[in-house]
This record gives C-alpha cells, structure tokens and sequence, in this order.
C-alpha cells in the first residue's frame, strides 16, 4: 500500500514538472550544442526574433570561425522588467563582493549608496559612502549574470550605462567604417544611435504612433483617420481608445514624450516668429518649454479621457483595434506593422493601419550592449558585430525565404543600417517604401528639453489622469453633451476647471513634485502622490457638475 501511494505521488510530481515542457513552444534555436561557448542574453525580444537571431548568428559565427555557439536567452518579460531583474542581480552580486571580497559591511547605508551609483560620481572625489561604492564598482567585474542586454530602449541603456553595468565594446573603435553617416550615423533627427564610448549601439529603429481600424472608424460615421496626436485628442474618439499605462511601458512613455516635444516645438516655432530671430535666447526658450509643457498635458489629459481601458499589456490594444473592439490606440511600429501584415494574409483585409503622427515623432534606436562582468565578451563582441552587419540587419526587414532573409518568421522590424535601404535590396523588403532615414526631417528631438522631467511623465499621467480616470471620463462626457445641447458657456466653463493643470507646470515638477518622488522618504512620497489623485478627482466631479449645468455646486 505504502510503495502504492509513493509510485503515485512520484508520478504526479513528474507530471507536474514535465508538462511544462511537452507543451511548450518547440524552438530549434534553443538546442545547445556540446562543448560550445555558450552567449547569455537578457532581451524583452519575443520568441520569434530570439530564434531567428540564434539561427542566423549560428550560422555567421561557424561560418567565421569553424566554432560552434550557444545562445542563452533569458525572458523575464517586457522591458520594465528585465532591468528590475537586472538591477536586482548586480545589487545581490556586489553585495557578496562587497562582503565577501572587500571584507566591508552591507548595511541599508550601502544598499542605498549603490541603488544612486552613477559614473558622474567618479569625478567628485569626496569621502562620502556614494563615491566609495560608486568607485569600488567600476573597478569590479562584477555582473548580473548574463554577456549582452539585447532591447528595452534607448533611455534604459542610457541609465544602464550611466550605472556603470554597461562597458565599452572596442568594436566602436576597431570597425569605424561601421559607424557613418553612410552605414549607421551618430544621430537621426536628434535622437542618438549610438553611444560616444561604445557602451550600446542602436540595433533597430522603432517609431512610436496611432493604430487604427478603418472599417471600424467608418461604420462609426467619424470622417477622418487619425495621422495626429490630436486627432485621437478629439470628442469623435471618446471611449474609444486603448492605452498602455506608461508607468508599464517604456514604448508608450516615449509615445507620450515625443507628443510634448512636439507641442514645446510648436511653441519654440511661434516665438521664433513672433520676435523674427534665428534662435530663441534661454529665457524664451525656456518659455516654450514650459508652454509647450502644459499643452502637451492637456492633450494628454483629453486622450486618457478618450480611453476606454489601461491595460499593462502592449499587444492588448494592437488586438482591440485590429478586431473593432477599439478605434485607435497608441503602439510601436513593429507591433502595428506585424498585425497589418498578418491580418491581410489571413484575411485579405487592409483595416488595420499604423500612423506615424505627422511631425509627432521620429524612430529611436532600440540598442543593444554588453554587461559588466560579461562571462564572454569576445563572444559578446561578435553578436553585437552580428546584429549590426548586413547579414544581421536583413533579417529585421527582409520577407521570409528571400536571400539573407529570416527562415521561420518575418519581423517586420526597422532596420538601423542605412545599407538595407538600397534599391538592391527593395525587392525582398516587407515594405520598401520605409526608409526612416529619408523621412527624418519631419521632427527633431531635443533630449534636453525633457531631460528633467522624461522619467515621470508616465508617473504624472497616471496620477493626474489614469488613476482618477472614472471622474475625468465622466466631466468629459458632460463638457461634451453640454457643447451638443448648445450650451456652449457651461462646456467652457467646465472644461476650464478641468484642464487646470498649474500645479503640474513644468516649473512645480521640477521644483517641488520631482524631488519628493525622487527622495528617499518613502511616507512623504506616497503621501504626494495620494495627494495628487484625490486633488483632480475632485476636480473632474466638479466640471462635471458645471458641465450639467448644476450653478449651485458650482
């Protein structure tokens, strides 16, 4: 009885363990090979890249160097959460080299000192226990773990390397020819494609824009679609929309971004005019930042009041809209184009449609790095040498089974290297009418403008916005019955109240909001941020008081 009931609790145990990996998805890419070198990659990439850049790296590496390789690619999900897991492993391996190796003790002092490490550090030497950690970690080979952090954006691998857990890789300065104007230049529309010192390289471009359906739209009688950011701003769009909160996407904090640079421009434009200069002095440079600050939030403020969910997930609202479910949301290229291509080859149907906004927006490296402490770093050396060639770039654009191109699926991503854009390569491109490089010129970006602020845009948006969602919905919805029933002078009224945004200005961020956020006193900090909700939740319950009408709750 007794070996009866043990044969069965082992059986369940070995189901229980073993299902996971009959049912999993089978990829040849993942196969590891005997006594081969063996690359580790942290990437929030989906399983469809990772394969194919395993085959096609397999095959260039042996093609080379007669070796075998094997690719270990670690998921941890999408990018917010790769670099909390990356973050978290060089802590805990500092940490064991801080006590283990320097003989020194860990305390909450130290923890903190190395969560504010940053490579400005080193040039101020003072005995203070930041400089100390700071200093004794980028003299370390400590890592997390892993060779390359391949993906999760251009201001992540900028803080990345800021940190110290990004390092140099010398084929910046051995391949030269590598990085030009003619191959991959320094900037596209402002936007930095590599990093100075070599510590991360664009791979890709990813744009960031409007998805939309088109049949979906008509069958609502609206007359237009959506090519600017305040199109999907308009009252046509209300509870329409699907949006990401960009506290959980990186992808929609830089859509967000890039529509405030484009209102700071426009503000920067008109004051130019205005006073018949070239160049604006700082004062009134600083005026249109601020300015266009603001517009740009309250342009936000109407497009969240257009949503009818915020999901975490960033394929949600590409499934929405290609269905009808929604009429328009906010994605990246990739994730649109795929769905279009997918769509017309299932169906035939040309509804679904990416746009990116006109003047809006321009395409962002998404790089590619290596990682202190690195187990192989002239292996390291070689994917990244890999990923930046022809033969890499080709299998981002190029359709599947074409010369060069991808063999189980096509990506649909944006190539980096200008090379791919050729006319000898147009044929087996996915769409060769995209050549960001040509299309440059609509916008420019300027880092500095948002430098302040960039990281909280998604924490101001979800405090102001999202988490008072319900009541900014609901005085949106009066301020729009009120215009419809002609009563012009409540709508206004009302909508005044709501897009009162001052204690958000630009100036206060900086000054009074973003201190606190950044601080160390977690009870202040989540005081302020209840603070903020509960202020616009009842600031929305008054609009919408005034929209209906209401004088004596006014």
């Amino acid at each position: 009885m007794f070996e009866t009931k043990k044969v069965v609790v082992i059986a369940i145990v070995a189901l229980a363990v073993g299902v996971p990996f009959i049912f999993r998805e089978k990829s040849s890419s993942i196969i590891p090979i005997g006594n081969a070198e063996t690359l580790v990659i942290i990437t929030p990439h989906n399983e469809a890249l990772r394969r194919e850049y395993s085959i096609g790296f397999k095959k260039w590496y042996k093609a080379m160097t007669g070796k075998d390789v094997n690719l270990d690619w670690r998921y941890q999900g999408g990018g917010r959460d790769a670099i909390r897991y990356i973050e978290s492993m060089f802590a805990n391996n500092f940490r064991l080299h801080w006590t283990e190796e320097l003989h020194h003790e860990w305390n909450t002092t130290t923890a903190a000192a190395f969560a504010a490490r940053s490579e400005k550090m080193l040039d101020v030497a003072v005995n203070a226990p930041e400089w100390a950690v700071t200093m004794k970690f980028f003299e370390s080979n400590v890592g997390c773990g892993a060779d390359i952090l391949f993906g999760c954006g251009t201001p992540e691998h900028k803080s990345q390397a800021e940190k110290g857990n990004l390092v140099p890789c010398e084929l910046l300065f051995e391949c030269p020819d590598m990085f030009d104007d003619d191959t991959i230049p320094e900037f596209l529309s402002g936007n930095r494609l590599w990093d100075r010192k070599g510590r991360w390289f664009g791979a890709s471009l990813s744009a960031f824009g409007i998805i939309y359906n088109r049949e979906a739209i008509e069958e609502d009688g609206i007359g237009f679609f959506p090519k600017m950011w305040t199109d999907i701003g308009r009252p046509e769009f209300f509870g329409k929309l699907a949006i990401v909160d960009p506290t959980k996407s990186s992808s929609t904090q830089k859509s967000f971004g890039m529509l405030i640079q484009q209102q700071m421009q426009i503000c920067y434009d008109e004051l130019l005019e205005k006073r018949g200069v070239a160049v604006l002095p700082k004062k009134y440079e600083a005026k249109a930042i601020s300015d266009g600050w603001m517009n740009g939030l309250r342009l936000i403020q109407k497009i969240v009041a257009n949503g009818r969910y915020f999901t975490e997930s960033t394929t949600r609202p590409v499934v929405d809209v290609s269905s009808g479910n929604c009429l328009a949301g906010i994605a990246v290229d990739f994730y649109g184009s795929a769905e279009a291509k997918h769509l017309e080859e299932r169906s035939g149907s040309k509804r679904f449609k990416f746009a990116m906004p006109i003047g809006g927006g321009a395409p962002e490296a998404d790089p590619i790095g290596i990682f202190r402490g690195a187990q192989n770093p002239e292996l390291a050396k070689k994917f990244i040498e890999f990923v930046l060639s022809l033969e890499g770039q080709k299998l981002l654009d190029f359709n599947l089974h074409t010369p060069g191109g991808p063999e189980k699926t096509t990506m649909r991503r944006v190539p980096i290297l200008k090379t791919v854009y050729e006319e000898q390569y147009k044929q087996y491109r996915c769409d060769p009418t995209v050549d960001p490089y040509a299309a440059a010129s609509s916008f420019t970006s300027h880092d500095e403008w948002m430098g302040k602020v960039y990281g909280y845009i998604g924490v101001v948006i979800k405090l102001a916005f999202i988490e008072p969602s319900c009541e900014l919905s609901d005085a949106m919805s009066a301020i729009i019955r009120a215009s419809g029933e002609g009563r012009e002078r409540d709508a206004a009224e009302a909508y005044g109240v709501l897009s009162d945004l001052s204690d958000m200005s630009y100036e206060n961020l900086v000054s009074q909001i973003i201190p606190v956020l950044a601080g160390k006193d977690v009870l202040r900090n989540a005081v302020l941020q209840n603070e903020i909700s509960e202020k616009y939740r009842l600031q929305y319950l008054k609009a919408k008081r005034i929209a209906e009408g209401d004088q004596r709750k006014k």
